[in-house]
């Protein structure tokens, strides 16, 4: 659906020097012209530095056809409501031969009866992302045909398009001239479609110890590493080096998903203008939706470094409504909840992130999108506790029923 206006586009006019530069660097989309969202982007530079590999990762290089692409896309911004990704993507879509009968498939999502092949593997794969992030066997084994890193192009195009999602809902994006949003027979789609019952159709890891997961990535040995690899520890620092955790030595299997996520992650945690706990609160609530227990482990550490406690976290794994949250910290798992199940930001929390700087509302929602993408790696390499880690606690179990949407 579409929002309110909160966030105008820029005034080219008047452009700030980041701003400015940004736009330089961007070429045709960061002209005048450009669509509303790329002008309304321009608002926040270090958000758009961010995203921009990542970008041209799933638009330009990944392993899939533009078709499987772009299908992928629109199943995503489908099931996050995103009206107005949802017009642009779909101009682009009738550019390439998808038509308006096929996007209502999609739309209909794997019930459909008309959804085949490829088609149906890259929108189940999809729906799989949404409801429990984790890929299937089946889907998993069937999407690594595809190329040595599709697995991870299935889920950074999905991290990604949630992310834009969040932003572009809660910025109230509107369509740009030309563009149809959603049909009549979409929106009775909408309106009729109950994802309840999808979400407990296949779900077999639900709740399950981390070690129940079958395993699908080893980390890499680092005594035995590629020389693509070698080169892209060595810009990682400290992430790079031989002591860095489990998941990151899985990651490395995978260099251009790597370098894709570089900008991303460095914005989210090295240089976001969030401080440290809410930040890690926001991480925290994040990966206990997605049920990373691995992440909740690996941040759980940080957390009680910046004076987190185990009380302040099972308020956190609670919900907003929790007794144990402190007003900011109340606002921060809100906030986050607001993206996981409406992918907006309300009202209520709105504005609340603008006193840590002019990127605070962009940057809450990168780490946001970074620790969903994070929780289903994770999740999917089966990347167990670290050494003398600790998962969930005890008191944390009988939460994980209502964990998942």
């Amino acid at each position: 659906m579409q929002y309110p206006i909160r966030v105008s586009p820029v005034d080219h006019d008047n452009l700030t020097p980041r701003q400015a530069k940004q736009s330089a660097k961007m070429g045709e989309l960061g002209m005048r012209d450009a669509s509303l969202l790329m002008r309304t982007l321009l608002n926040y530079p270090d958000f758009l530095r961010a995203i921009g590999r990542i970008s041209t990762r799933v638009r330009q290089t990944s392993d899939f056809s533009e078709r499987l692409y772009q299908l992928a896309c629109m199943r995503t911004v489908w099931l996050h409501d995103c009206e107005y990704l949802w017009a642009s993507h779909r101009a682009e879509c009738l550019e390439i031969g998808i038509t308006d009968e096929e996007l209502f498939e999609v739309a209909v999502g794997p019930s459909s009866t008309k959804l085949e092949g490829q088609d149906r593997l890259i929108v189940e794969a999809i729906d799989q992302m949404y409801f429990t992030h984790y890929l299937e066997d089946e889907t998993w084994d069937a999407i690594q045909k595809f190329g040595h890193e599709a697995v991870m192009d299935v889920m950074i195009n999905y991290g990604f398009y949630l992310t834009l999602g969040g932003v572009t809902n809660s910025f109230g994006v509107p369509l740009d001239e030309g563009l149809s949003g959603y049909s009549e027979g979409l929106v009775e789609l909408r309106a009729s479609q109950d994802h309840t019952e999808a979400a407990k159709t296949k779900a077999p890891y639900i709740g399950k110890a981390i070690e129940d997961y079958p395993k699908r990535v080893d980390e890499a040995d680092y005594s035995n590493l590629s020389p693509t690899q070698l080169e892209q520890t060595g810009r990682m620092g400290r992430r790079g080096k031989a002591s860095t955790s489990k998941l990151q030595k899985c990651m490395i299997n995978y260099v251009e998903f790597l370098k894709a996520m570089s900008p991303f992650g460095k914005r989210a945690i090295d240089t976001t203008c969030l401080p440290p706990r809410v930040w890690q609160l926001a991480c925290m609530r994040t990966v206990w939706l997605c049920d990373s227990e691995y992440l909740w482990s690996q941040h759980r550490k940080a957390c009680l470094k910046f004076g987190v406690t185990d009380e302040d976290l099972l308020g956190v794994a609670e919900g907003p409504d929790s007794s144990h949250l402190t007003r900011f910290d109340r606002i921060t798992v809100g906030a986050v909840d607001d993206l996981y199940f409406n992918n907006r930001i309300s009202d209520e929390y709105w504005g609340q992130f603008d006193q840590f700087g002019p990127e605070g509302i962009t940057d809450l929602i990168l780490v946001y999108g970074l620790y969903v993408l994070q929780s289903c790696l994770a999740r999917n390499f089966a990347t167990t506790l670290e050494p003398n880690s600790l998962g969930y606690l005890p008191e944390l179990q009988s939460l994980r029923v209502n964990q998942h949407r």
